[in-house]
């Protein structure tokens, strides 16, 4: 039986319903609910189950058919053909030094940069208490990891930061760059992760519908209590995978 009724289950998006039974089927293989070389349920079974027509659902297993999750042969039903596709391992990262070693794994793509200084935000959308700086470089950017869209983002610099290495801030990411800055120290850095919905620019950049949900995450690293960094990134949510171990000793 589905989770809800299919007639309160599939009403509430507005995405096509053969879609909507597609990501159903396709969590089904991931969890590993339907293992690989079983078979699923027959169309018609299918069909009583979620109240659909027979078109819509063939319909919904043509998409996994057409990614290679299931194989339908002529007369004895469609089966699970691959475990579904595998998560991407570049997680999250939730430490300035993540933060240092991911920025090093991407290929960074500019999309607007300022021609002019200009001021930080002044709702920056988390807890701050650096000073800001007189002005910054504003830089947006698409990044990406083995050539798939991993984040697109608006970055700020200091512009007296920005001034001392813009060809490296301009081509590659802006928290490695800061980790190697000669003589300078971050000193205060933080992040915030929210899910949000994609708006057109940044589900364009990553290749989402628009509207999809996003990881947005919010941060920034001062030097001598300055704000020298700040930035509102969004990722796919598939890269939010945090992992903490509930019973370990606080510092």
């Amino acid at each position: 039986m589905p989770d809800a009724p299919a007639t309160d289950l599939l009403s509430r998006s507005r995405e096509p319903v053969y879609l909507q039974l597609a990501t159903i089927f396709r969590r089904q293989i991931e969890s590993g609910v339907w293992r690989p070389g079983e078979q699923i349920p027959s169309l018609d079974a299918l069909c009583r189950q979620y109240g659909v027509a027979r078109m819509t659902m063939h319909h919904a297993l043509s998409e996994l058919d057409a990614e290679g999750l299931v194989a339908r042969a002529r007369g004895r039903g469609t089966f699970v053909k691959a475990a579904g596709r595998a998560r991407r391992q570049l997680a999250l990262p939730i430490s300035w030094d993540q933060a240092v070693a991911v920025g090093d794994q991407l290929s960074t793509e500019a999309m607007v940069e300022s021609t002019a200084d200009v001021p930080l935000p002044d709702d920056l959308g988390m807890p701050c208490d650096g000073r800001r700086a007189d002005a910054y470089h504003f830089l947006r950017r698409a990044h990406r990891v083995d050539g798939r869209p991993f984040a697109v983002g608006e970055v700020y610099i200091a512009a007296d930061v920005f001034a001392r290495e813009p060809e490296a801030f301009r081509h590659g990411a802006s928290v490695p760059v800061l980790d190697r800055f000669p003589g300078l120290k971050v000193n205060a850095a933080r992040q915030r992760l929210s899910i949000v919905a994609a708006g057109a620019a940044s589900a364009g950049a990553l290749e989402l519908g628009v509207g999809a949900p996003v990881a947005e995450l919010r941060r920034f690293a001062c030097v001598d209590n300055v704000i020298v960094y700040y930035a509102r990134i969004e990722f796919p949510t598939e890269y939010v995978c945090l992992d903490f171990d509930l019973l370990a000793p606080h510092s």
